[in-house]
């Protein structure tokens, strides 16, 4: 199983994001975008995992999420990876780093490295994904350029997901989920 850790995003925020790109998607050529009810904030990438793992990921993942409160991400601004100079991966994020966010993925990132799992290169950066690019293009004049809708999404649950890579894109299916403070 190809799995990740993650945050659901609200449907009405999904919408929004979905909504506010349009007038992009005519602009950036050689991008694949992703679809609306597939954007989503990623915590920690996992990667091919043994179905074995799956009782103590289930136990860690219920802990850390019993003990994180519920906090609210601000979708803000436009942003690029690596840099919009030269964009592989365009997104939508907050303007500063969200120190919630910073906290709940690196109390995973801890926990899955005990159960042998490597660690990131680099500290988790909040965004949701909204195109990937096959060719490095120059970007920066759209990133600094375009406003977003300025949006809060309530982060209330914590969700191990299943990605099954397909010709079309990508199907994403929870295995499981828990609610933050519970």
């Amino acid at each position: 199983m190809r799995l990740f850790y993650c945050v659901e995003l609200p449907e009405d925020v999904r919408a929004t994001l979905a909504r506010g790109t349009r007038g992009l998607r005519a602009r950036i050529r050689g991008g694949t975008w992703v679809a609306e009810e597939n954007l989503h904030i990623t915590l920690r990438f996992l990667g091919e995992v043994g179905e074995g793992l799956l009782p103590a990921l289930r136990d860690l993942s219920s802990a850390v999420a019993s003990e994180t409160a519920p906090f609210v991400l601000p979708l803000e601004r436009l942003g690029a990876f690596p840099h919009p100079g030269r964009t592989r991966v365009l997104w939508a994020g907050p303007t500063a780093d969200d120190a919630p966010f910073a906290i709940l993925a690196q109390r995973i990132e801890e926990d899955v490295q005990t159960l042998g799992f490597p660690p990131e290169r680099k500290a988790a950066h909040p965004h949701v994904t909204l195109a990937r690019l096959r060719i490095p293009q120059d970007l920066a004049s759209v990133v600094e350029g375009t406003t977003l809708p300025i949006l809060r999404a309530r982060v209330d649950g914590l969700t191990l997901m299943e990605s099954e890579l397909r010709p079309h894109g990508p199907l994403y299916t929870p295995v499981a989920r828990w609610p933050l403070g519970a």
